[in-house]
């Protein structure tokens, strides 16, 4: 009880900031308000949600963002993978390379896509791969890349903290026994950094899900990439529908929570292989 006593006000605190988000949230999507006709507001239940999903727009706004979230985990993982191996092997420069892995995640976001999408328009990678019309597909190229810049870092550290979890001993005894570099890697090392994949998986889709700053530096005419939260930026901030937009933020919650449920019992890994 002693141990409650001290953790019950920031469990209140936190319940209060995410709780009151939310709930008000709730409430205003069950309305027809918009900012231009304030007092025209009315209560329209699951209205705003049979109009969102019944929308084509919202369907190809959630399959795009669940590409650029499969895109993006994906390399992360590989690369960080790759960046984690190599950093077990550097423990004289450890703490000088943790530092500068971080320093893509601690840039701004938008400056992050506003850099990598002027890279793909009109930079040094449309020149190196001849672009000439990036359209859609080299707004969602410049979209994924930024992305995977900026949070393969975190991605690696998290990785190098299931990696050396590895037993030398036990891979010794794993190269001694004549096992392959692929059976190791499956029968030994997977499973001792299992917990770290899934967390770093989880974290970065999730974190990904969320994203707007570069979908919404790289919108072009014709070109734009509508994922789920630019579609309720659009409908908040420039149709001015905050039921509409409501709505669609809830239901941007009940797609995280499901890829959450999704992606924890699908990246467990047994520890006994």
């Amino acid at each position: 009880m002693r141990g409650w006593r001290w953790l019950a006000p920031a469990m209140i605190v936190l319940g209060f900031v995410t709780l009151w988000p939310l709930g008000r949230g709730v409430w205003t999507s069950l309305s027809r308000s918009s900012l231009t006709t304030p007092d025209a507001t009315e209560t329209v239940g699951l209205g705003n949600y049979t109009d969102v999903l019944s929308s084509q727009t919202w369907w190809i706004a959630v399959a795009v963002t669940l590409a650029i979230v499969t895109a993006v985990v994906v390399l992360q993982l590989l690369l960080g993978l790759a960046f984690a191996a190599a950093l077990r092997r550097l423990t004289t420069v450890w703490p000088v390379t943790r530092v500068l892995l971080l320093v893509p995640f601690a840039m701004l976001a938008v400056v992050s896509a506003v850099v990598w999408r002027d890279a793909v328009t009109t930079g040094y990678l449309e020149a190196w791969l001849r672009l000439e019309d990036v359209g859609s597909f080299g707004s969602l190229v410049a979209v994924v890349v930024g992305e995977v810049w900026r949070g393969t870092g975190i991605t690696a550290l998290i990785l190098l903290a299931g990696l050396l979890r590895v037993s030398s001993s036990l891979m010794r005894s794993a190269v001694a026994d004549g096992a392959t570099p692929w059976q190791r890697f499956r029968r030994v090392v997977l499973p001792a950094m299992g917990p770290a994949v899934a967390v770093a998986a989880t974290y970065r889709a999730l974190d990904a899900l969320r994203i707007l700053e570069g979908p919404l530096v790289a919108e072009q005419p014709g070109a734009t990439v509508h994922t789920v939260p630019l579609l309720v930026w659009d409908t908040t901030f420039s149709s001015f529908e905050l039921g509409l937009g409501a709505a669609m933020s809830v239901l941007l919650v009940v797609l995280a929570g499901l890829v959450g449920a999704v992606l924890v019992p699908l990246l467990g890994v047994r520890r006994s292989v």
